[in-house]
């Protein structure tokens, strides 16, 4: 099923609040800002899954650098409806498996839990530091997910999801910040660790035989410390 009302909204962030799994058994940050019309727009972020596996799959990068970026600096702020879900990335969609170049490794995905104890351990201690940074710096942010007219939620991987869940190539979500003062732009990805790939070219549902994607990251973290441990 398509995802309803893709596409990208500009703004600047002004506020956030956040929940964890003791407050809402579907928590999410709730990212406030500002698109130059008379009213405050509001982003849902999941920061856990309704699943039996409520982890998260993130990914950071601090120094992003790909051919949609001069289309999103052009756009004016305010929603911008994708004009296709060919999964291209120049006209607003974005798929976490076809865009090419890529948008980013899914290997390097870290899988997190809401909240733990503990410093820099949960997708609270990783969001919480970027959002505000990016509230005092008055970066620009472009989040990508499905308009709900007031804001915008499904700011995650759309795909990989059982077929009873809403399932779409070309309609990925994502949180995309610029910062004008040095002109450096910053990305974060987020999936759920019990979606899988690959996915129907077609549909976007999860293909037979599979791999979860906290496996896809967890395979990569185990080579990457047999590595360490072998130099």
């Amino acid at each position: 099923m398509a995802i309803s009302d893709y596409g990208c909204w500009k703004g600047t962030p002004t506020s956030f609040t956040a929940q964890t799994l003791q407050q809402d058994k579907s928590p999410h940050i709730t990212l406030k800002f500002s698109d130059g019309s008379s009213s405050e727009k509001e982003a849902a972020i999941n920061v856990a899954s309704t699943s039996s596996d409520h982890n998260l799959v993130y990914w950071l990068h601090r120094s992003w650098s790909h051919p949609i970026t001069p289309t999103l600096t052009s756009l004016a702020q305010g929603f911008h409806k994708a004009t296709s879900t060919d999964g291209a990335g120049t006209d607003l969609s974005l798929d976490y498996i076809r865009t090419q170049p890529a948008l980013l490794d899914l290997t390097q995905g870290r899988v997190l839990p809401n909240s733990e104890a503990g410093a820099n351990n949960d997708i609270l201690d990783q969001l919480e530091p970027i959002l505000n940074d990016a509230i005092a710096q008055k970066a620009d942010i472009y989040l990508f997910g499905s308009s709900y007219g007031t804001g915008i939620h499904d700011v995650h991987m759309n795909q990989g999801n059982a077929a009873s869940f809403d399932n779409a190539i070309g309609s990925d979500g994502a949180i995309i910040f610029h910062y004008p003062s040095d002109g450096h732009f910053e990305a974060v990805f987020l999936a759920f660790a019990d979606q899988s790939v690959p996915t129907n070219d077609q549909t976007g549902v999860a293909e037979s035989g599979g791999q979860l994607l906290a496996d896809v990251a967890k395979g990569t973290a185990a080579s990457q410390s047999a590595k360490a441990g072998s130099s």
